[in-house]
């Protein structure tokens, strides 16, 4: 499929796909004509893309993802990643942890002084 009907299977925009390939991430076939054909593993590849997107991970990260997945390396190498990305995750969670209490702090001190002329709410958080 071209890349107009790839785009709307996908449900993803053109530039997009040209950023996939761009940065290694998806390859289409150019045939003699010079336009790019994608296949259905390609809208598995994007689909998978996706998904580890919204599970956190960066570009550089699913490159290399998607290296392991194309290759003969073991699942212990895939462990490696993903053990790596999830001490991420946790530091993010500790971080909006800290972020969700100070939050709650600031609220209770406005409700506790409605008519408080200055309020502090920036001095109590911890970046």
């Amino acid at each position: 499929m071209l890349i107009g009907e790839f785009a709307e299977k996908s449900k993803l925009t053109r530039e997009t796909i040209r950023f996939y390939e761009k940065e290694g991430l998806l390859e289409g076939v150019r045939k003699e004509n010079n336009y790019r054909y994608y296949s259905k593993k390609d809208i598995e590849i994007v689909q998978f893309i996706s998904s580890l997107k919204n599970l956190g991970f960066t570009l550089p990260e699913i490159r290399s993802i998607l290296l392991v997945y194309s290759s003969e390396l073991k699942c212990k190498d895939m462990q490696m990643i993903l053990e790596k990305n999830l001490r991420k995750v946790e530091e993010k969670l500790r971080s909006l942890i800290n972020i969700k209490n100070n939050l709650s702090k600031s609220i209770k001190g406005c409700e506790e002084n409605p008519n408080k002329k200055s309020c502090n709410v920036f001095t109590k958080f911890k970046f």
